[in-house]
C-alpha cells in the first residue's frame, strides 16, 4: 500500500519525504502532534494619562519625624480641644445700659439706706426734745403691773402673729410692758411689711410730684413717710430684736394733758409725725409708724411699733385696749 507524507501529503518512496523533507511515519503508528507554534509577545500600547478637571492636592508638608513627640494615650487625653465659636461681642450700648443701671440700682439702695438711719434718727431726735421722755432705751425688771393692762392673748390676736412672754420693763423711769415672740413670728410679719409697701407704692405712684419726677433724685421722693413705713420694716424686720421682742408699752402717768400741745408743737419739726383720731383724748403715730402715742387723762402711753406694720390702725386697736383696761 502506497504512503503518503503526513506533512505535504505527497507519495512517500524513502524514509524521508521528496518534497518537504518530513520524517516518513507508519500509518498504524499514531501521529505525534505537530508542537504548538510559540507565541509572540504582543505590544501592549500604554495608556496615556488622562488630565484631570479637579487639581491634584498638593501634600501637607510634615515636620521631620524627630521633631515630633511619640503619641501615646496620656497625649491625646492632654491635647485640648477646639475652641467653640465665639458669640459675637456685644456692642458698647449694652455696657453702657448695664452702667446706668448701676447707678439707679446704687442711689435706690441708697435711698433705703437713708430710710434706715432716719428711724434711728427720728428716736435720737424725739429723745433729745423730750428730755429723754420718749426715745430712749427700757429694761426688764422683775416687779410690776403694767402687763395685766394688755394679755399675750389680746396682742396675739390684734397682730396676728404668735406672742409666746410678756415682762414688766422700765423705760426712761416709765413702767411698761414687752412682749416677745419667735423667728418664724417675724417672718410672718416682714411678708405684711412688703404686701404693705407693694400697696403704698402703687398709692404714692399717683402723687403728682412721684408721677412727674424723673428719677434723677431719688431721696426726694422719701419725704413721704407714711408711704415709706412697709419698706422701712420689711428692711427692719430681716434683722429683728435678738431677744425676739416684738412690741412694748410704756406709761407717764404724771405728763399733764396740757403738755400735750406743746409736745406736738415740737414734735412737728420731726418729718412724717401725724394726728390720729379716735384713740383716747389724743393720739399721734411717728414717723414710718415706728412708733405710737396716746393722751388719757393726764396720762400718755408710747408704743414701740417699729415690727408691727400697719401701725396706724394696730396702735389705735392696741392703744383703746390699753385704756380700757386702766
Amino acid at each position: 500500500m502506497a504512503e503518503f507524507c503526513t506533512n505535504c501529503g505527497a507519495p512517500l518512496s524513502g524514509v524521508f519525504c521528496g518534497r518537504c523533507g518530513h520524517r516518513a511515519q507508519s500509518a498504524s503508528a499514531p501521529a505525534q502532534p505537530a508542537p504548538a507554534p510559540t507565541p509572540r509577545p504582543v505590544a501592549v500600547p500604554t495608556p496615556q494619562p488622562v488630565a484631570s478637571a479637579q487639581p491634584t492636592a498638593q501634600p501637607v508638608p510634615q515636620p521631620p519625624a524627630s521633631s515630633q513627640p511619640p503619641i501615646t494615650r496620656q497625649s491625646v487625653a492632654q491635647q485640648p480641644s477646639q475652641p467653640a465659636a465665639q458669640p459675637p461681642k456685644s456692642s458698647g450700648g449694652g455696657k453702657a445700659l448695664l452702667i446706668v443701671g448701676g447707678i439707679v440700682l446704687v442711689m435706690v439702695l441708697g435711698a433705703f439706706g437713708a430710710v434706715l438711719y432716719g428711724v434711728h434718727w427720728v428716736k435720737h431726735k424725739v429723745s433729745s426734745i423730750t428730755g429723754g421722755a420718749f426715745g430712749g432705751g427700757s429694761s426688764e425688771i422683775s416687779q410690776g403691773n403694767m402687763c395685766k393692762l394688755l394679755s399675750t392673748g389680746d396682742l396675739q390676736q390684734m397682730i396676728g402673729v404668735t406672742v409666746e412672754r410678756s415682762a414688766e420693763i422700765m423705760d426712761n423711769g416709765d413702767p411698761g410692758c414687752a412682749y416677745y415672740t419667735n423667728a418664724a413670728a417675724f417672718a410672718e410679719l416682714q411678708k405684711l411689711a412688703i404686701a404693705q409697701a407693694k400697696r403704698d407704692s402703687e398709692k404714692a405712684s399717683q402723687y403728682p410730684d412721684v408721677k412727674n419726677s424723673k428719677g434723677d433724685n431719688p431721696l426726694e421722693l422719701l419725704k413721704h413717710t407714711k408711704e415709706m413705713e412697709g419698706i422701712v420694716k420689711g428692711f427692719g424686720l430681716s434683722a429683728p430684736d435678738p431677744s425676739g421682742r416684738v412690741f412694748s408699752f410704756s406709761v407717764n402717768r404724771n405728763f399733764g394733758s396740757g403738755n400735750w400741745g406743746p409736745l406736738r408743737t415740737t414734735l412737728s419739726v420731726v418729718p412724717g409725725f401725724d394726728e390720729v383720731n379716735g384713740v383716747g383724748d389724743h393720739a399721734m403715730i411717728g414717723s414710718f409708724g415706728h412708733a405710737f402715742y396716746v393722751l388719757k387723762g393726764d396720762s400718755v402711753f408710747k408704743l414701740d411699733t417699729m415690727y408691727l406694720p400697719e401701725a396706724r390702725n394696730r396702735g389705735s386697736e392696741i392703744g383703746n385696749k390699753i385704756i380700757s383696761h386702766l
